[in-house]
Parts: C-alpha cells; sequence; structure tokens
C-alpha cells in the first residue's frame, strides 16, 4: 500500500483521479508554477507514460515510489529556472 512520503510534508498535491490526460499533466504543469514540489495523483492509464514525456522535456526530476498501481502517485520537483 501506498503512503505519501514522509520527507515530503510540503509537496502540494494535485489529486486528478477520474481525469482523462492530458488533464493530468496540466494540472500538474499550473501547479509547479508556484510550487516547487508536487504530489501527483492520477488512475488514467496514459498518465504514466505522459509524467516520464513531461519530466524528460521540463527537467523536472519525479521520484517514482514502489509499484502504486493502479493509482500513479509520484512526487515531482521543479527543475531549477536558469
Amino acid at each position: 500500500m501506498y503512503e505519501p512520503t514522509r520527507h515530503r510534508v510540503s509537496a502540494f498535491l494535485v489529486d486528478a483521479r477520474g481525469k482523462a490526460c492530458p488533464a493530468p499533466i496540466i494540472e500538474l504543469a499550473k501547479a509547479l508554477r508556484t510550487h516547487a514540489s508536487v504530489e501527483l495523483w492520477a488512475d488514467d492509464p496514459a498518465a504514466w507514460a505522459d509524467l516520464e514525456a513531461f519530466g524528460q522535456a521540463t527537467g523536472h526530476r519525479i521520484e517514482w515510489p514502489a509499484d502504486t498501481q493502479p493509482i500513479l502517485r509520484a512526487v515531482i520537483d521543479r527543475a531549477e529556472r536558469p
């Protein structure tokens, strides 16, 4: 069973369960504008691949906890701005 990362108490939660992609990634991107660390919850199967592509494209660090399927739960740390 998944437990929120204890050292991430300050992570802002985006609960996108029940929303189809790309909505979870859009909500995540908006949250990262004002929060340095965001925890994303999503249950659309496409969210896994979308989040990986988002991380590669933006440079944000994604912390994938142990298997949390069918719910994606990950912590994303905003990349430093140049």
